[in-house]
């Protein structure tokens, strides 16, 4: 029986390596692997031809500590956004796609949990961060500091240089307060996340404040978080202490309607919106089932994402430039599971 040996390992081809082959100059290689660089086509074809046949591919890290940008951008989301309304993760890895960007995703389960995870990130380089979680102020200019731009994503962080792109929460929560309040719904209950969720709460804060203001009694707010399971089961043992049922109930998003609405009609065999009238908002993909037609409030995702991108890109080439915060409309969407009133 014949001893085998293990194969000699080689070396990973290096710049040096495909320049010699190509008859270049080194720095000649490094330019070919950037889109924009002023390089012949002969010039850039043998180069690349070289690089594939020694198996080389250039050192991301590397290049950034010449050119001092890595391409590269942090998308900080939280577990339950990522969950509840992925299209905002989708969208915005799309546009800075576009963008040629590179995505480096951070994930928290929700607010109080993302500092070690954003903390963490200091150690990258990073051109850019984009962030759909709520950062500390001190966090956020640490990454300032180093350099990094930031966008923040429907949310605001009070720190100069951030800018921020936002959906208008508070008008949205408004409208589908006064549409229920003109359908002649009176007893009104809200479903929303955890107590500290920033997005949450605005929207409740403006559909209870439109609320009061139609001269109404304000409606309770029942905490949950944010998981379909634990939604069902808080509001079904609210419904066996309360005195009434409300007839119209509005969730701070569309998971938290889907078990608001199977609840009423397969628990409490109640009809959707005979007898209660269910409103979401975000308007993912399942709200327009059959199963559910939802009525919610659609945000325009896609312009939002790419406003971020823009914004962000904008700060990177100007560290300095005023900081911007946009707010978006949002449609509200009338499906079966409400019934609406009009002005």
């Amino acid at each position: 029986m014949s001893e085998q040996t293990d194969p000699v390992k080689r070396k990973p081809a290096t710049s040096y390596d495909v320049a010699r082959a190509a008859g270049v100059a080194q720095s000649t290689v490094s330019r070919c692997f950037s889109a924009d660089s002023l390089i012949s086509a002969e010039t850039r074809q043998r180069v690349l031809s070289a690089a594939a046949e020694l198996g080389y591919t250039p050192n991301t890290l590397a290049r950034s500590l010449i050119t001092q940008r890595s391409n590269t951008v942090a998308l900080v989301i939280t577990g339950y956004t990522m969950r509840d309304s992925p299209n905002v993760m989708y969208t915005l890895a799309d546009a800075l796609a576009r963008q040629s960007m590179r995505v480096m995703l951070i994930t928290a389960e929700n607010d109080e949990d993302l500092r070690p995870a954003v903390l963490d990130l200091l150690g990258f380089p990073l051109d850019g961060l984009i962030t759909c979680a709520s950062m500390h102020a001190d966090d956020s200019r640490q990454f300032l500091r180093r350099g990094v731009a930031m966008v923040s994503y429907n949310r605001k962080i009070e720190v100069p240089k951030v800018d921020a792109v936002l959906a208008d929460h508070d008008g949205a929560s408004r409208q589908i307060a006064e549409h229920l309040v003109r359908a002649g719904h009176k007893h009104l209950l809200c479903v929303a996340g955890p107590e500290e969720a920033p997005v949450s709460r605005e929207r409740i804060d403006g559909f209870t404040a439109a609320v009061r203001e139609a001269g109404l009694e304000v409606p309770h707010v029942l905490h949950t978080d944010f998981s379909y399971d634990d939604c069902k089961a808080r509001f079904l043992a609210y419904v066996g202490k309360a005195k009434r049922l409300p007839q119209g109930i509005f969730c701070a998003n569309d998971e938290l309607a889907f078990a608001i609405m199977d609840a009423c009609r397969y628990d409490l065999q109640l009809r959707v919106p005979e007898d209660v009238s269910i409103v979401g908002f975000d308007d993912v993909a399942v709200a327009e089932r059959p199963s559910y037609l939802l009525s919610t409030v659609r945000p325009p995702a896609e312009v939002m994402a790419n406003k971020a991108v823009e914004l962000l890109l904008r700060r990177i080439r100007e560290p300095d430039v005023r900081a911007r915060t946009l707010r978006f409309d949002c449609e509200l969407v009338e499906r079966a599971s409400a019934r609406f009133g009009k002005p």
